[in-house]
């Protein structure tokens, strides 16, 4: 029951790591509700924890009921992540939210999401940037994910709504409120074009700083991969390319100038080898697979007569789409399924391995990364 699930997640002094591992040997959260102190001591919680196990599990159920009631109010769904709905991307994460607050109708459980960050101090040059990698990601990018923050972010989500890409802006406290309030009506505009607000916080939670950090891993979570605009070495957006990188997944980064303060956290990724150089948009959908400009104008009269395999680009996203059913998949039903040429299919299997979307295993099977 949503109750059960929901209130699973108001049990105090467990983390993201934790619960999802006391989840699995409960195997539901029912269970756990349903176990003494010693069944709870065996799966791994704390003995402070068990002592108070049944005093924090009537806490628990009674905030999942009056918060069922505000989300209810709100219009916002509950993503849990045994859900099927639940993003993929995210799912395969070890930290995990075990739920997600969600209001707005963009489709996260896509391969082809990409995040944007950068600092909230930032430059026309940041901007300028920020602007003219979006515009080229039209039509490529299922959506972009950022923070809803002043500067960078925000200019990501602007972005987005003017070339009609779906934009999910993911909030570090409930979906109640909106920080920094004056970007109220960018976050109305976001849900009035297809996009979606997202929080694991509850309704009510306050503004706090340490739950900033806990944000930008879902941001690197939902997306295949993270651009980095401008930053400092310690900004946010870097803990989201940690995160990112700690994801396996692919980190971006556009260089700057050696002497400028915002710019010193992505010349260091750059320079230490953990994020690509980017310089447009075609720099990140060739390292993803994505279709790029100058391939999709590409005359169809180029192919060798008889050969009607199609040189449009879509080849990952059809790979992908496979595996979201098959996962890992075997050679023989990547062939079947994509009817792809043998020779095209290992081309674009190499292409997407050394991008880091998906690794070979055993057998002549393939999986997402």
């Amino acid at each position: 029951m949503p109750l059960e699930k929901l209130a699973f997640s108001f049990i105090p002094g467990i983390g993201p790591i934790t619960a999802n591992r006391i989840l699995e040997k409960f195997l539901s959260a029912k269970a756990f509700f349903q176990a003494d102190e010693r069944t709870c001591l065996h799966a791994g919680l704390s003995e402070k924890i068990c002592r108070e196990i049944g005093r924090l599990k009537k806490i628990a159920l009674e905030k999942a009921e009056q918060e069922l009631e505000n989300c209810q109010k709100s219009r916002i769904r509950l993503l849990f992540r045994e859900d099927p709905d639940f993003p993929s991307p995210l799912k395969m994460c070890p930290d995990s939210p075990l739920v997600l607050y969600r209001s707005g109708t963009a489709n996260i459980d896509s391969p082809c999401g990409i995040a944007v960050v950068g600092t909230r101090r930032s430059s026309s040059y940041g901007r300028d940037q920020t602007r003219k990698i979006v515009e080229g990601l039209q039509g490529k990018a299922a959506f972009t994910v950022s923070g809803l923050a002043a500067g960078i972010d925000a200019e990501a989500h602007l972005c987005s709504l003017d070339n009609q890409i779906p934009t999910v802006a993911v909030l570090a406290h409930g979906l109640d409120r909106i920080y920094p309030p004056e970007n109220t009506r960018l976050a109305c505009k976001i849900l009035e074009n297809g996009g979606s607000l997202i929080s694991e916080m509850p309704t009510s939670t306050p503004i706090t700083a340490g739950l900033f950090p806990r944000r930008n891993r879902i941001i690197a979570g939902l997306a295949q991969a993270t651009l980095i605009v401008e930053s400092s070495l310690k900004g946010g957006a870097m803990r989201t390319a940690y995160a990112a990188e700690s994801y396996q997944r692919l980190v971006f980064a556009v260089p700057g100038r050696n002497d400028h303060y915002y710019h010193e956290g992505c010349n260091a990724l750059i320079a230490e080898g953990k994020a690509l150089l980017v310089r447009s948009a075609r720099d990140i959908c060739l390292a993803l697979g994505w279709e790029c400009e100058k391939e999709r104008a590409r005359p169809q009269a180029t192919s060798v007569p008889g050969n009607e395999q199609s040189a449009s680009g879509n080849e990952p996203r059809k790979i992908l789409e496979i595996m979201e059913t098959e996962n890992p998949a075997s050679w023989d039903i990547l062939l079947k399924e994509s009817k792809m040429e043998p020779k095209f299919l290992s081309a674009c299997l190499s292409k997407m391995e050394i991008a880091g979307i998906v690794r070979s295993l055993p057998g002549n099977f393939y999986e997402k990364t």
